[in-house]
Order: structure tokens, then C-alpha cells, then sequence
């Protein structure tokens, strides 16, 4: 019997393309929404004139106010299903809040430098920037950034973050963080 191996990161793939093509297929409903309104409505129009000539369809037997209010419903309808479809697809979008943690990091950063303006203690802010390994953090990013950039053949990308990578491991070192591997 062979042992079967499950690999999260396959597991992620499939579930990052799955998402895709999900947001990829709600986007294109969205788009032709109101062309399908459009044509239905065209279709109405056009089946309710025949009719009342020909007298046909007795359930096509509309009065003008009806019509009308047919029309507007089936473009309401388009419009909400348009609005909602495109709702959905903004939040299950897996590539729509690529870096929205760093978006909320930076935030938080502005949040603390305005704490400071307004007042806070300084010192307690620094041993918790210390104590947070936030630096640490960083360097390490931007040493796997200059890799992946390095390992693409993007040399000038690469030689510009291994710049950034030593000002950032400077400020970790001079926050008391020496322990700084790459």
C-alpha cells in the first residue's frame, strides 16, 4: 500500500486558482448582466408588439403601465444582480488584499507615531517596538525578497534590496537585535 502525502502548499494552489477563477467567472457574469437584461428586454418588447398585433399569447396581453414597469423590474434586477456578483467576487478575491497585514502594520505604525506626538510615553513605546521583534521581522522579509528577486535572474532588484536589507538589519541591530541571520 502506498502512503499518501498531502502537501499544504498544493492544497493552497488549488484552493488560490479555485478562488480565481471563481472571482474571474462572477466578474464576466457581472459584465454581461446588463446585455442579457438588454436582450430580454428586447425580446419582451419585441414578443408584446407581435402580440398585440397577432393577439397570439394571451400572457403577453400587457398594458403599456405594465410593460414599462417590466422593463424597469428586469433592469432593477440586472443592476442588483450586477452589484452583488461583483461584491461577491471583491471578497473572495484572494489577489485583491495581497499586502492589506502590511497596509495594517504600516497603520499601526502611523497610529503610534501620532501617539507619540500627542503625548504617550516615548520609552514604553520603544521597548515595545524592541520587544515586538518588528525589525527582526522586517530584515527577514526583505532577505527573502532579495532572494526571490535574485533567484528570478531581476539583479537590479536584487542589488537594490541587498541595500535595503543592510539598512534594515542597521536599525534592528541598533534596536538591541544582533542575533540577525540571512
Amino acid at each position: 500500500m502506498t502512503a499518501m502525502h498531502l502537501n499544504s502548499a498544493d492544497g493552497r494552489d488549488r484552493t488560490l486558482r479555485a478562488l480565481r477563477r471563481t472571482t474571474h467567472v462572477l466578474r464576466l457574469v457581472g459584465d454581461h448582466v446588463p446585455t442579457v437584461a438588454i436582450g430580454a428586454i428586447g425580446a419582451g418588447a419585441l414578443a408584446w408588439m407581435v402580440n398585440r398585433v397577432t393577439e397570439f399569447a394571451p400572457v403577453l396581453d400587457l398594458t403599456e403601465y405594465m410593460a414599462d414597469l417590466l422593463i424597469l423590474a428586469t433592469w432593477g434586477m440586472a443592476l442588483l444582480i450586477k452589484s452583488f456578483v461583483y461584491d461577491v467576487a471583491d471578497r473572495i478575491d484572494p489577489d485583491a488584499r495581497d499586502g492589506d497585514d502590511l497596509w495594517k502594520a504600516a497603520t499601526s505604525f502611523q497610529d503610534t507615531a501620532e501617539d507619540i506626538i500627542n503625548g504617550a510615553d516615548y520609552d514604553d513605546i520603544r521597548l515595545a517596538l524592541q520587544a515586538s521583534q518588528v525589525l527582526p521581522a522586517l530584515h527577514g522579509l526583505t532577505v527573502q525578497l532579495r532572494n526571490a528577486y535574485a533567484l528570478d535572474g531581476e539583479i537590479e532588484e536584487a542589488a537594490a534590496l541587498s541595500d535595503t536589507v543592510a539598512l534594515v538589519r542597521a536599525a534592528a541591530e541598533s534596536m538591541g537585535h544582533r542575533d540577525l541571520s540571512e
